[in-house]
């Protein structure tokens, strides 16, 4: 029987499953070399990335974010790229969509702008586009057919978002976004809390081992190089978020009025120093206000008649004449060599008591007291000054440059007028908030206590650092001093007796009286660059007009600077600080006893009993239940019409129980209420399925 012959050729088999073994090997070996995360040694070219530490936030007093690092984005268009039928049907609905979301044209003149550079390939179309638009402009026509069909390109960027705008931007600091020689994007903070605590706020940057493959891209390696960043701590400011909001737009108002150069508020707390507003309003070539400059701290100015206070606690300090006692000022007008000081009424006061001087703010009264006390002994003067805290610029937490001028005896321009002027707050310049913590030390029964803008530092919900109240050892001034000068600080402005109308001794701020609570403080008009006042005109003339107090003035709370510098008022009547400065402080301080529910126990103090107290507490806790119940229910009808809530505030469980039936997963760092949430209040949630937040 023949035997048949197989056709198979073993050989070539063999040979062809060697070889496709071997090519398996390397292409294994290459993928493993080039993706697989091994441990790279020097013959592999590492590159070390650094990877940027994620920036802590600014937070209020409560919680809510002041600053925050958000990503934003630059898109680009690779117009050439796109299939030409494609883009002639579908430019126009293109055009339409873009035009819906910016507003910033119309969608005809997008399509123009779109045909006229159909021909380049890396078209800049708008800048700074957030996540949720970046999302939406995906959809798009054309753009929906991505990168290499549709031409949309996407380039992330940093940004320090401040989600309360301008609110007191230029307190919690402004910061650069700088592109290093790697290409990332570098925060540089500039000014404010932002360069202040920039050590807690930047964290520490990380290093990633990488390898470069094809195309120059970077591929992550496993190393014992590898270093995780270290993301920023949070800062908590004193700021109160009503109260800023309440000051700025007090202060707008007023400054749009009198057409000034700027303006300030600072709101302090008494017994802790903590700054709760601070606002800054600059006039722009526009005639726009804008937050530009910290006047408050930086722009020092000759205070005028609210430096009386100083002059008044040195005399008292020193026992040299009562309140009670009788001052003649004559006419009305006290000349010392070459000046002449002049009270504003005209014909003068006559006699009057020291304290009634206070009220009506007599220049000729408190220089020539002044002057007689101290003119063979001017340090002692100086010497009072510098107990009070007014000879050195203040130790703040934020970085400042202080040109303040207190003159002493030894200084080349020191005359025989530097004593009367100074006693009514000429030939010297001081800041705003250093004026302040005067008059707050005032009404802490001479007990001075340093601003404070920052409390603590949060990492992860945990405080790691918080920064003490500082209060001075021992008082500046005694508290039978302050005492004796209160009741009159309290008639400049409550000051309206019975005949009011025909009495010289009237509140150079009683137009801002109120019976809800007592306030004291002292108005302050000053006329700027007073030397050259006669070659002046009154077209050219300008004032700076002030006011300092506190409230409630029988329990104080609270103490305020209003300052509304530069302006002219050719009438010569409306320049007062009584009649300019001190309505915002009634209007700020208005709002903050209406939002301080402590407020109306503190003015009642010396009145009330505990029931009082008991009451006021349990509307406080009445009022907080109603809230959250409106807070809880404004949120659930968010929801209902598939738009995300704003959940800051709230407590973790709360928001867990309300999400839990809307199919949204909650992912959540840190402890106690919410200061972020990843998805923005008002977007969409149909498509969303995760939201992070985070808890401080």
């Amino acid at each position: 029987m023949i035997q048949k012959k197989s056709n198979r050729d073993w050989m070539l088999i063999f040979t062809f499953l060697a070889f496709l073994l071997l090519f398996m090997f390397i292409g294994y070996k290459l993928f493993d070399i080039q993706y697989k995360d091994t441990n790279i040694v020097v013959t592999h070219d590492p590159k070390i990335r650094i990877v940027d530490a994620p920036r802590g936030n600014i937070l209020s007093e409560d919680g809510r974010i002041l600053s925050v690092t958000m990503p934003v984005y630059d898109v680009r268009l690779d117009l050439y790229t796109i299939d030409k039928t494609i883009f002639e049907n579908e430019v126009s609905n293109l055009s339409v969509e873009i035009h819906k979301m910016f507003k910033d044209k119309s969608a005809s003149s997008y399509e123009d702008l779109l045909r006229e550079n159909k021909n380049k390939r890396y078209f800049l179309l708008k800048r700074n586009v957030t996540y949720v638009q970046l999302q939406d402009m995906k959809k798009f026509p054309i753009f929906r057919l991505g990168k290499n069909r549709g031409g949309f390109i996407q380039e992330m960027k940093s940004t320090r978002d401040y989600p309360f705008g301008s609110l007191g931007k230029i307190t919690v600091g402004k910061v650069k976004i700088l592109k290093t020689s790697e290409g990332r994007d570098s925060i540089v903070p500039e000014n404010g809390i932002e360069l202040a605590f920039n050590e807690y706020l930047k964290g520490v940057p990380g290093k990633e081992m990488n390898q470069e493959i094809s195309d120059k891209v970077l591929v992550p390696k496993k190393s014992d190089q590898n270093i995780l960043p270290q993301p920023g701590k949070n800062v908590i400011t004193t700021i109160n978020i009503e109260f800023q909001d309440a000051a700025e737009l007090a202060l707008k108002k007023k400054l749009h009025e009198t057409n000034a150069k700027w303006g300030c508020v600072v709101l302090m707390e008494v017994q802790t120093g903590d700054i709760k507003a601070i606002a800054n309003l600059h006039k722009g070539k526009d005639f726009t206000y804008f937050d530009s400059k910290n006047h408050a701290i930086v722009s020092e100015i000759a205070p005028g008649s609210t430096f009386k206070l100083a002059s008044y606690m040195s005399i008292l300090e020193d026992k040299i004449i009562d309140v009670t006692d009788t001052v003649k000022t004559g006419n009305g007008k006290i000349k010392f060599y070459t000046t002449t000081i002049s009270d504003t009424r005209k014909g003068g006061y006559g006699d009057l008591t020291f304290g009634d001087a206070f009220v009506v703010s007599s220049n000729v009264a408190i220089s020539k007291v002044i002057n007689d006390t101290y003119k063979n002994n001017p340090e002692q003067f100086i010497s009072n000054l510098k107990r009070f805290g007014l000879t050195e610029p203040l130790k703040l937490q934020l970085p400042y440059k202080s040109e303040m001028i207190m003159r002493t005896p030894e200084d080349k321009l020191w005359s025989g007028t530097s004593l009367p002027s100074m006693s009514i707050g000429y030939e010297m310049s001081i800041s705003p908030l250093q004026i302040l913590t005067f008059y707050n030390a005032f009404a802490n029964k001479g007990k001075m206590v340093l601003p404070r803008l920052v409390t603590s530092i949060k990492n992860e919900g945990n405080f790691i650092e918080k920064f003490p109240v500082v209060e001075l050892e021992e008082r500046i001034f005694s508290e039978e001093s302050v005492n004796k000068l209160l009741p009159y600080m309290e008639q400049v402005v409550s000051n309206q007796r019975e005949n009011w109308t025909k009495d010289i001794i009237n509140g150079t701020a009683k137009n801002i009286f109120t019976d809800k609570y007592k306030i004291a403080g002292k108005t302050g008009t000053c006329k700027n660059e007073y030397w050259n006042w006669s070659k002046q005109t009154k077209y050219e003339r300008s004032y700076t007009s002030s006011f300092t107090g506190f409230f409630p003035a029988d329990n104080p709370k609270y103490s305020c600077i209003v300052v509304i510098n530069d302006f002219i008022d050719t009438t010569d009547l409306n320049h007062y600080g009584g009649d300019v400065a001190a309505p915002v402080f009634r209007e700020i301080s208005d709002k903050v006893f209406a939002f301080d529910s402590e407020m109306e126990y503190l003015s009642n103090i010396n009145t009330d009993s505990v029931n009082k107290i008991e009451r006021v507490s349990l509307q406080r806790l009445i009022r907080l239940e109603e809230n959250i119940k409106n807070h809880t229910q404004n949120i659930i009808t968010e929801l209902d019409k598939g738009l995300m809530p704003n959940l800051i505030g709230m407590e973790l469980m709360d928001v867990l129980y309300i999400l839990e039936n809307f199919n949204l997963q909650v992912e959540y760092e840190g402890q106690g209420k919410v200061s972020y949430q990843s998805i923005k209040k008002g977007a969409g949630i149909k498509n969303q399925f995760q939201l992070k937040i985070k808890l401080s």
